[in-house]
């Protein structure tokens, strides 16, 4: 008899956990403009996220007049996956993927004991769930969504080349933060897929993907996301290696850091050589004022001499102009190619040279 009553409550157990499903139920207040049913789509890989196929539909229900509607399904794997939960308008039966508030879906992180309860709604042309209960991983989901929504936003239409660098780096820097504390790795997966440019932001943080890649590692270690996540780490490093190996060929970021280190390394150059020249020219005058600032004075014209003596003088530059008869422009460019052949910048080392030369004379 006691055999008997294990045998009963061994097949009760069975029969129990096999008729688990995935239930979800609620009310969606309906917008004319969208056709009264719902869709749920099962994600098996994270590369999926940002894909809609009608493939991937699990189960489909209409929403009753007053809106509740109720999916209920045994068709989908015991451990947590994603599902996209969908609505669409008119003839018009794809997913629409935006970086606007418009759009007809929204994310969930179930398993097949999952039972959520949730109130939406399609006002705006939206669709956005008011209330959810049954999941906190799926919360978190929405919390995400939200933010990475906002932050988003910011980069669209047209910015300044700085800005947008600047705004996009914020949003990776929001994206590593919430893998990084996620209490759920699936919920690090489903951000970390969000990072727009995975090549760049490996090459900058390598160490962060790797760290992620040894805590799935230890929690998921037989997942498809885990295997996912794992096939798009190999592609990355074989990314790095090519573009090590490979100096030809740069992503575009970093043929421009390049070209600027390049242009940077060339103004060095020419400053330095410039700075070397006047230094040799100032040790000539110092080492052999008479030989050499001579032959320089004799090569200013007669006008040129004779305005560098007034200057010498202490005359001002109106002051020459009216001792010479000239407009005041004409002294200035007399006084500026002065300045230019002897190789001088200020009119105290124009001086200073009339003077050395007169006092060898």
């Amino acid at each position: 008899m006691a055999l008997k009553k294990l045998v009963y409550i061994i097949l009760f157990l069975f029969i129990a956990s096999s008729s688990s499903a995935l239930e979800i139920k609620g009310t969606i207040d309906l917008s004319e403009q969208w056709q009264p049913k719902v869709f749920l789509a099962l994600l098996n890989s994270p590369n999926d996220i940002f894909v809609a196929s009608p493939d991937f539909i699990i189960a489909e229900t209409f929403i009753n007049p007053d809106g509740s509607f109720e999916i209920n399904t045994q068709s989908v794997p015991d451990d947590e996956r994603f599902y996209r939960l969908y609505l669409v308008q008119g003839d018009n039966a794809s997913v629409e993927f935006s970086s606007t508030q418009n759009k007809n879906y929204f994310h969930l992180l179930l398993n097949r004991q999952s039972e959520i309860v949730l109130n939406a709604t399609t006002r705006n042309n939206s669709l956005q769930v008011t209330a959810l209960n049954g999941s906190d991983d799926t919360k978190a989901i929405f919390d995400f969504d939200e933010k990475f929504q906002e932050q988003s936003s910011e980069l669209s239409g047209q910015l300044p080349k700085a800005q947008s660098t600047f705004l996009s780096q914020e949003l990776e820097t929001f994206i590593h933060s919430v893998v990084a504390d996620a209490n759920n790795p699936y919920v690090g997966i489903y951000a970390l897929y969000h990072i727009e440019d995975k090549e760049t932001d490996f090459l900058r943080n390598s160490d962060f993907y790797f760290n992620f890649q040894k805590r799935l590692e230890d929690e998921l270690p037989v997942t498809p996301y885990t295997e996912a996540y794992s096939e798009l780490l190999d592609e990355l490093i074989g990314f790095r290696e090519f573009v090590c190996e490979m100096p030809g060929v740069q992503p575009k970021w970093k043929d421009w850091l390049m070209l600027i280190e390049a242009i940077i390394i060339l103004i060095l150059i020419i400053v330095l050589i410039a700075a070397y020249r006047q230094l040799k020219k100032m040790r000539n005058r110092e080492n052999d004022p008479a030989n050499n600032q001579k032959p320089l004075y004799e090569a200013l014209t007669l006008k040129q001499q004779e305005i560098l003596g007034l200057l010498a003088d202490g005359k001002t530059n109106k002051e020459i102009a009216q001792e010479l008869f000239v407009e005041l422009s004409t002294v200035k460019t007399h006084i500026n190619n002065i300045y230019r052949q002897l190789g001088v910048s200020t009119r105290k080392e124009a001086v200073d040279f009339h003077n050395s030369v007169k006092s060898h004379d």
